[in-house]
């Protein structure tokens, strides 16, 4: 597959699903990874796409609402921000996916700092039980990953076609009563990122939307805090365990990106109601899948090669 061929799959994938859930409320990397899939994406491949274009995009979401501005730094201000500076130059030189990752870590730790702050005190949980919830969630999200290697090929599309039925049965189930599950969210919120490193579904939108009527789970009020680094761990891991280095990942997120700033995103009520368009719109996309049985193409490469892969291992071969 040549370049421009390949380019218009991620445009078509990115932008049009951007849309669609725009106005429908489906949720937008699920559409995309069926995109993906339909394409001939293989597993891995797949995955590696969309551990790049979760942490990126959910990082562009929050920035829309909490925009940082290099003036207005916390933990890296003053002559701090050097740090971060010489360990992405370094990385550049040495290992250019360290660059990116050091860069998304800085970028990352000050976001979250501004939300921190911003938040009301009644709801902030405490950094000591964030960090907790985080590492759960890190652990889960890796884990699940470097599962998928051990997925079949002509498998992999038929169990996250029935992953995206489950999920959209649960979630029209929960929505039916606002008490429901009440008292184990946060254990539910944690479950979602298996889905997240299986298939690289970021659920917080949805999980957002059902907000439970008891307000037993702090955690739903603190998502932030456990996706980005949750996202960004399953991002390094996909390259310190295979290599992937995903430069088609990146182009995902810039057409989604622009499909947003175009349209704008879907705004969920937090009324804990299920949407039943967005439910059967994102259901549609499993059918789909379903109906096509695609066969795996490597449809990354011709993007990718820009940016070849490169495993962590090669780092100690430079010494």
């Amino acid at each position: 597959m040549d370049f421009i061929s390949a380019l218009i799959i991620f445009l078509n994938a990115g932008f049009l699903s951007a849309i669609v859930a725009r106005f429908t409320g489906a949720n937008m990397t699920i559409l995309i990874l069926c995109s993906l899939l339909y394409a001939g994406a293989a597993p891995l491949e797949a995955a590696g796409i969309m551990m790049t274009f979760i942490v990126f995009m959910r990082l562009t979401m929050y920035t829309q609402h909490h925009p940082v501005n290099y003036k207005e730094f916390q933990i890296f201000r003053g002559w701090r921000l050097a740090i971060p500076v010489v360990l992405i130059l370094a990385g550049l030189f040495f290992y250019p996916f360290a660059a990116l990752a050091i860069f998304l870590a800085f970028f990352i730790s000050e976001l979250l700092y501004r939300i921190y702050h911003e938040m009301p005190k009644e709801r902030r949980m405490a950094p000591s039980a964030l960090a907790g919830y985080a590492a759960v969630a890190s652990v889960i999200t890796a884990v699940s990953f470097a599962v998928v290697s051990f997925i079949p090929e002509t498998w992999y599309y038929g169990i996250a076609g029935t992953a995206i039925l489950l999920l959209c049965v649960f979630f029209w189930w929960v929505g039916q009563n606002r008490r429901r599950l009440a008292g184990t969210w946060d254990t539910v919120i944690l479950a979602s990122f298996i889905p997240a490193g299986l298939f690289g579904f970021d659920l917080s939108d949805w999980i957002e939307d059902m907000r439970r009527s008891t307000g037993t789970s702090r955690l739903a009020y603190n998502l932030p805090f456990i996706v980005l680094p949750a996202f960004f761990v399953g991002f390094v891991a996909a390259n310190v365990l295979f290599g992937i280095f995903s430069f088609s990942g990146l182009i995902l997120t810039f057409f989604a990106a622009l499909a947003i700033r175009l349209f704008g995103y879907y705004q969920m009520s937090g009324r804990g109601k299920t949407n039943l368009v967005a439910i059967a719109m994102t259901a549609l996309a499993a059918v789909c899948l379903f109906l096509t049985a695609p066969e795996p193409a490597n449809i990354s490469h011709a993007i990718d090669v820009v940016l070849p892969a490169q495993p962590v291992s090669d780092l100690f071969q430079l010494f």
